[in-house]
């Protein structure tokens, strides 16, 4: 295949992937996750049938991927954040974000697969950790990692899943106090 007809093939890929992702995020705004069929996935995307096993197994390969892009996208905005200004101001980014995007965490921290995504974050934040020079922590970085991660992850679902939830600097004041200081210098 020449790289012309490989560049295309690519190209239709990725739109076809994500035109189902955008599709489960719709779909996610209207009805649980448990509801939402392959059929309403490829309606709502215009793509046939057939044409999602070529892309995903499964509704929940979906909802995956769109989890480990939201991730990314969170560690990317906080992280940064954590290491050049500080970790409060890191946690009350982190909060923000979730809580503009919660329909869809809410899913993702209080659904079937919330510990999937809760794994995905830790890994993502290890990975992170790895690449982080210079940092001094009060305990081996890639414990603190570990902890602080799942920690704030646990923070999160909890936070979604309560009836009469806190603001979000509030929760963003409880994680700084509970998860992050323990495991910063600053």
């Amino acid at each position: 295949m020449n790289s012309a007809i490989q560049g295309f093939a690519d190209i239709r890929k990725e739109r076809t992937r994500g035109a189902l992702r955008a599709a489960m995020l719709e779909i996610l705004s209207e009805k649980p996750f448990e509801q939402i069929q392959i059929l309403d996935l490829t309606t709502r995307a215009k793509v046939g049938y057939a044409t999602f096993f070529r892309h995903y197994a499964s509704t929940s390969d979906v909802l995956d991927e769109i989890a480990g892009d939201q991730i990314r996208e969170l560690l990317e905005m906080t992280i940064p954040v954590f290491q050049h200004v500080d970790s409060a101001a890191s946690t009350q980014a982190l909060c923000r974000y979730v809580f503009e995007q919660r329909t869809l965490w809410r899913t993702l921290l209080t659904g079937g697969a919330a510990h999937s995504v809760r794994a995905e974050f830790v890994g993502q934040a290890r990975a992170w950790s790895r690449r982080i020079e210079g940092r001094t922590m009060s305990v081996p970085i890639d414990l603190g990692t570990v902890c602080a991660a799942g920690s704030t992850i646990d923070a999160l679902a909890w936070w979604l899943g309560e009836e009469h939830s806190y603001a979000l600097e509030d929760l963003a004041k409880f994680i700084h106090r509970l998860v992050t200081t323990p495991f910063s210098k600053d």
